[in-house]
């Protein structure tokens, strides 16, 4: 759910971006259309089938941080399936407000509609969570979603394909199956080719085509557009990693890594063999010391050096991967792999995949997972973390893991000296203030916290949660003082941290 919450505040940051003058909606009615658009194709998503069951109805409201019900759904966003207003024969307005301002802003010519497309794989993939969420992968609300991914892909790679700037009219065609659909390259308006089409969604849902693998293919030429400007070089992410706080050993390793991966590419290029090594890792430490850190700045290491295409971490747990019924499991694995292909898949907790009790899915996930990891080989690290102890067992638990599973990274507790700089920059990058003398204090409550929470202790994160108390008390005693301060004295206030607050 954290990668739909990400894709939303980044949709709400695209029509932050194309709001104003050219759109003629503000930054709030932008996102509002969209929202609205996206609630309308979730519940159309939902219903499609005849029934809106609880669970689809809970996966709603927690998508869209929302609560209501059924009937307001329904009296809201219902929409006939195959009316002329259904949902899925129409471009969403947010798709084609979007796209005209990007447009715009190219002014005109053939462009790539980087934006509007990341507003569409966002719809989608709220249209499949919803899809998925009882557990079971319907192919008629598949097929559905191809179709209106079908439609909206046409228009968008209508608007790129056209030189000239978007007037914000669009033209429409008729289209038997889809309804009205904007004119563009490549739209169907025959019966024959609509029928084709039709099969064609068909066949796809048969095969059991995937939303993730309908987006990879959307998003193929995006990402070879896109990845030599995101990426950074190697040696600004071992410079990122030698900035933080502690981690001696940890950094040590990671240098090790990326110069032996260095190496092997050098001998690439020179027609020299490579042996072939294992680059799943195992993370050990207590909670709090860096370990999901540490997990991405190595995905994009490898990302930098071309080892992985993309370089993105997929982070999960046991959550993530084991399901309530026989199964289900294998499923969300097969899901939550995929996601990170080309990535790091960084799993926390991993230890708690073992489980002696009857009925657990535990050891179907784990099987599942060596299993893919084997099929893609070449595509996909893992690294799984945990405590130190209980991570020995997981590795034990199965002749394989131990056989993929060979380098061990371990991440010692922070000192209370190196928590209390964590704590100071913190500080100093959230724009506030603590004077110097303060610091025996803060030590000292470092210290005590750790006693306090003894084999518990959160390291880094216990600190984290320690700095939100400490603004939480200044905002209180500041709301106390208020009165009477001018503008430059309530700045200063804003920003100071003093005894009374730790």
């Amino acid at each position: 759910m954290d990668a739909t919450f990400k894709a939303l505040r980044k949709c709400r940051d695209i029509c932050r971006m194309y709001c104003g003058v050219n759109s003629g909606y503000s930054p709030d009615e932008l996102f509002d259309m969209f929202r609205n658009n996206a609630l309308n194709i979730a519940y159309f998503m939902a219903s499609c089938d005849g029934m809106v069951s609880q669970s689809e109805i809970r996966m709603i409201n927690e998508i869209f941080q929302i609560l209501i019900d059924e009937d307001f759904l329904k009296k809201n966003y219902g929409n006939d399936i195959t009316g002329e207003n259904s949902v899925i024969r129409h471009v969403p307005k947010c798709i084609m407000v979007i796209a005209k301002g990007e447009k715009d802003a190219n002014l005109g010519g053939k462009c790539y509609l980087v934006s509007t497309r990341e507003l569409l794989n966002t719809l989608i993939l709220i249209a499949n969570i919803v899809i998925n969420c009882d557990g079971k992968r319907l192919q008629y609300p598949v097929m559905l979603l191809q179709h209106f991914t079908n439609v909206c892909m046409r228009y968008i790679g209508g608007v790129e394909e056209n030189d000239e700037l978007a007037t914000g009219e669009v033209a429409y065609k008729s289209d038997k199956f889809g309804g009205r659909i904007p004119g563009a390259v490549g739209i169907i308006t025959d019966t024959d080719r609509i029928d084709e089409e039709k099969e064609q969604i068909k066949e796809n849902a048969r095969k059991h085509i995937t939303l993730r693998e309908q987006m990879e293919m959307e998003n193929a030429t995006l990402f070879s557009r896109e990845s030599n400007v995101a990426r950074k070089d190697v040696r600004q992410i071992l410079a990122e990693v030698d900035s933080l706080t502690g981690l001696a050993g940890v950094k040590k390793e990671v240098h090790d890594i990326v110069n032996l991966l260095t190496v092997q590419k050098m001998r690439e290029s020179h027609g020299l063999k490579t042996p072939e090594i294992s680059r799943h890792m195992v993370f050990t430490g207590n909670p709090g010391t860096g370990k999901t850190t540490i997990a991405r700045k190595i995905a994009m290491a490898y990302g930098s050096l071309g080892i992985l295409n993309k370089g993105h971490l997929i982070e999960t747990d046991r959550a993530g991967l084991v399901a309530g019924y026989m199964g289900q499991t294998a499923e969300k694995v097969r899901e939550v792999v995929e996601s990170a292909l080309d990535g790091v898949l960084f799993i926390d907790e991993a230890y708690t995949l073992v489980s002696d009790r009857e009925g657990d899915y535990g050891q179907e996930a784990i099987d599942t997972l060596l299993k893919m990891m084997e099929d893609n080989r070449d595509r996909l690290v893992v690294i799984v973390a945990g405590y130190p102890d209980l991570m020995e067992k997981f590795i034990d638990s199965n002749p394989g893991l131990r056989s993929r599973f060979n380098r061990y990274i371990h991440f010692d507790d922070y000192s209370d000296e190196e928590l209390l700089r964590i704590f100071m920059t913190r500080v100093k990058e959230q724009d506030y203030r603590v004077n110097i003398s303060l610091k025996p204090l803060l030590l000292a409550r470092i210290s005590q916290l750790r006693a306090e929470e003894g084999e518990s202790f959160g390291n880094a994160r216990t600190v984290r949660n320690y700095f939100e108390q400490v603004i939480s008390n200044q905002a209180n005693r500041i709301v106390s003082e208020m009165n009477g301060m001018d503008d430059e004295g309530e700045k200063d206030s804003l920003m100071e941290i003093i005894k009374e607050d730790l």
